[in-house]
């Protein structure tokens, strides 16, 4: 009995200590992963808005130097908005730019042109595209009619503000 009991005893308290383990440790080291995703979200998300802001001070300051002879989609393209990983980025520059009193850089070209899901599609076309400046002139605005054709879109019904951006273009 006695041998019973010291060899029994011990196993038994060695299994409840392990059972006790395997049922109670996954969610401490299921904490700790969560704060670790966690604290990379953050850090993406915060690495995220620095680059649109950026780019929107980028594209303000560019659009305050040059104000009367580059509009908001010359200015977007040189602060390098085809850098931005998602179209919600390149709207949110898009917004801030407007706010902050300028045209907004896809008016007369969005919706009928160019959608709102292919804004960044389309900046980097028009950045690497042979023959295509999109810096200054209304080559943007020729390969927004491009764009359109390329993906079957259909011919917008109301071209006034297509129009109106070539006259502005072509004027400035």
């Amino acid at each position: 009995m006695n041998a019973f009991v010291l060899v029994i005893v011990p196993l038994l308290a060695g299994v409840s200590v392990f059972l006790v383990r395997w049922f109670v440790s996954p969610y401490p080291i299921y904490m700790q992963v969560r704060r670790t995703l966690d604290t990379l979200t953050d850090a993406k998300k915060e690495e995220r808005a620095k680059a649109v802001q950026g780019c929107f001070e980028r594209s303000a300051s560019i659009l305050k130097q040059h104000d009367l002879t580059l509009l908001s989609f010359h200015a977007l393209s040189r602060a390098e908005g085809h850098r931005l990983e998602s179209n919600q980025e390149v709207d949110e520059v898009c917004d801030l730019i407007q706010e902050a009193g300028y045209d907004h850089p896809f008016e007369g070209i969005s919706p009928g042109y160019v959608p709102e899901k292919d804004w960044l599609p389309f900046l980097k076309f028009v950045k690497h595209a042979p023959k295509i400046n999109p810096e200054e002139g209304k080559d943007y605005i020729d390969a927004a009619e491009r764009w359109r054709q390329e993906h079957g879109y259909p011919l917008p019904s109301d071209d006034a503000g297509y129009v109106s951006l070539v006259e502005r273009t072509l004027l400035r």
